[in-house]
């Protein structure tokens, strides 16, 4: 299992992103991630959720007015393959988003057919994420920004998204304050989770952090730290490859994502408005990456779990 959970994360962590998103961060980002955890990332993502049944919150989204008006894709497919899988282990899932980008999650989760509420977020709602703390066992953040030192959320190109989107920073720090397990997923060093490894990471890409370009000076990279912090391609291909870690654990190859899922997730992502966040456009791509590529992506996701359930033949020569 450590084996095919060590293959699951170099496939997961390619740099393939489009022209549009840093070149030369994924690789380093995984890096220190990996080097923060004991074992594989996806393991230690995938043990965390193995254990239940508990109330398991996700929490994703990211709109912009005018540019992404109902969101991006990246993050809402992922939130929904993962909640699929983690009721199949018999949690129970709720998904909190903010108002703009709750009606595409609404409806993949209808394609699903399962029942896992969609929660709008309060602008500056402290008194509702300290609610959510208190009602979930677990909280995950898939393609969720956190703030920078100053406590300001930035895009991976040093634009504020403070105006228009909540900072749920308050929800995952009461988290930790009640002893209650976190998980980021997550690819550019601006989101929760990244406070894992902030001052490494401020070391190690100064470039990236974008001090001078962010209006506060206190660059994209977010302090807000988590348990366990996943990195991947896309923070939908890390959601896919957690899933393909519990079911490792569960030695279930039936609760791994498919491709025939994945290439109709992205085209019907397209029809319910989302947004390619590598290109801007709402096409089957997420974040530059071709909706075929994503699907390769998968199906060797779930050749690594099938190879590692049929286990090893020893043969003598």
């Amino acid at each position: 299992m450590l084996f095919a959970c060590e293959n699951i994360d170099r496939l997961q962590s390619m740099e393939l992103q489009g022209r549009a998103l840093p070149r030369g961060l994924k690789g380093p980002l995984y890096d220190l991630a990996r080097a923060v955890h004991d074992e594989p990332l996806v393991l230690a993502a995938a043990k965390l959720l193995n254990e239940g049944p508990r109330h398991i919150g996700i929490v994703t989204g990211a709109a912009v007015p005018g540019h992404m008006p109902v969101g991006e894709n990246d993050g809402p497919l992922g939130a929904t393959v993962l909640a699929n899988a983690l009721l199949r282990l018999g949690h129970w899932v709720s998904i909190y988003t903010d108002n703009m980008a709750a009606a595409p999650l609404k409806a993949l989760i209808a394609r699903f057919d399962i029942d896992v509420p969609v929660i709008d977020l309060q602008m500056n709602g402290t008194d509702q994420q300290s609610a959510i703390a208190q009602d979930v066992d677990v909280a995950v953040a898939i393609e969720r920004l956190g703030g920078n030192p100053n406590g300001i959320i930035y895009g991976a190109t040093g634009v504020s998204r403070a105006e228009f989107r909540c900072n749920v920073d308050h929800l995952f720090k009461t988290m930790t304050a009640l002893g209650k397990p976190t998980l980021s997923i997550a690819d550019g060093g601006n989101e929760i989770g990244f406070g894992k490894i902030y001052d490494a990471l401020c070391a190690r890409l100064p470039a990236y952090k974008l001090e001078d370009v962010t209006p506060c000076g206190g660059g994209v990279y977010s302090v807000v730290p988590t348990d366990v912090l996943v990195v991947a391609t896309s923070s939908n291909i890390g959601a896919y490859g957690v899933v393909a870690a519990l079911a490792l654990l569960r030695e279930d190859h039936s609760i791994c994502h498919t491709p025939e899922e994945e290439l109709a997730l992205e085209y019907i992502g397209v029809g319910l408005g989302l947004t390619d966040g590598g290109s801007g456009k709402k096409i089957a791509a997420v974040d530059g990456v071709p909706v075929d590529d994503n699907v390769a992506i998968v199906r060797l996701l779930r050749s690594s779990v099938q190879r590692a359930l049929e286990g090893e033949t020893i043969r003598g020569f």
